[in-house]
C-alpha cells in the first residue's frame, strides 16, 4: 500500500493499493482526512449490503470525515455530498447529472456510480463511493449493460481515475463543510431545487409494502414526497424505504 499526504484542498492523507475486499472496511483503520483507494474491490457494497461490481478502470475510494457535535448533526449527511458529488459531474460537463434518491449518481436515465456511509465511530464517519470512469461493469454483468454507464462513455475528455480521487476528495471536503455551516436544510433545498421534474417511481418498504406514486422531493426532515395520481401529495418515511425505483 502506498501512501501520499496532501491530496487536494484540505490536504487529505491517501492510502492506495492493488486490491482490497471494501476500502470501507480498510478506511476503519484511519483517522479523519485519511482516505483509502483501491484498483478493485471484491467485496464491495452498498445500501443494506447489495453487491457492488468494483473492477478495474473504476474509481472505488472510501474517505474519513470527522463529525463534530456528535453524531446526530450528521444525519442526512448523505444528501449534502450527492449534492457536492453532482456539482462535481457537472463541471466535467457530465450530460443529465443527478441524485437519484438517496446515494446514486445518475446520468440521465442511468447510473454512474454511488455512495455508501458509515458511521463507525462517535466522532468519526466513512463515505464510501464508486464510480464508473473507464471501467465496464455490464461485461461482468450483462444485466447491467441498460442501466449503467460510464464516464468514458459519455465525456470526450475523461479524466484519469487518480484525477477523479482528488476531484471526489475535494468534493467530500466541500460537503463536510458545508455541513458544519448549512446543516442537511441547504442539502435539502438544493436537491429539491434540482428535482422539479416529478418522476414516477415504485418504493417497496421494511414491511413488505408497495408504494407508487410521483416522486417530487423530500420534506424538511428528510422523508419523501409523493403525489398520487389525483394530484394530492402524501410523504413516505426516509427510514421505512428499502428500494426506490424510478419507471421511466
Amino acid at each position: 500500500m502506498t501512501v501520499t499526504n496532501g491530496i487536494g484542498d484540505a490536504g487529505w492523507r491517501l492510502f492506495e493499493c492493488e486490491s482490497a475486499v471494501s476500502t470501507n472496511d480498510l478506511a476503519r483503520d484511519f483517522g479523519a482526512w485519511s482516505a483509502v483507494r483501491a484498483e478493485t474491490q471484491s467485496g464491495g457494497r452498498g445500501r443494506f449490503g447489495r453487491a457492488f461490481i468494483s473492477d478495474p478502470g473504476g474509481l472505488w475510494i472510501s474517505a474519513v470525515l470527522p463529525t463534530e457535535g456528535g453524531p446526530a448533526k450528521w444525519a442526512g449527511f448523505s444528501l449534502r455530498v450527492g449534492v457536492a458529488l453532482v456539482r462535481m459531474l457537472e463541471a466535467l460537463d457530465t450530460p443529465f447529472a443527478r441524485l437519484r434518491w438517496p446515494n446514486d449518481l445518475m446520468c440521465g436515465s442511468k447510473k454512474l456510480g454511488g455512495l455508501l456511509i458509515e458511521q463507525f465511530s462517535p466522532d468519526r464517519l466513512i463515505v464510501g463511493f464508486g464510480l464508473n470512469v473507464s471501467n465496464a461493469p455490464w461485461e461482468t454483468e450483462s444485466a447491467l449493460e441498460p442501466f449503467a454507464t460510464s464516464l468514458a462513455r459519455v465525456l470526450t475528455d475523461v479524466p484519469s481515475v487518480p484525477q477523479m480521487a482528488v476531484r471526489t476528495l475535494d468534493a467530500l471536503a466541500e460537503a463536510h463543510a458545508e455541513m458544519v455551516t448549512g446543516g442537511m436544510d441547504s442539502a435539502i433545498n438544493e436537491l429539491n431545487e434540482r428535482w422539479r421534474d416529478p418522476i414516477p417511481v415504485r418504493i417497496d418498504l421494511s414491511d413488505g409494502t408497495l408504494v407508487t406514486g410521483q416522486f417530487v422531493g423530500l420534506d424538511p426532515f428528510g422523508n419523501l414526497r409523493l403525489r398520487d395520481a389525483s394530484g394530492r401529495e402524501f410523504l413516505v418515511p426516509h427510514q421505512r424505504v428499502e428500494r426506490l425505483a424510478e419507471i421511466l
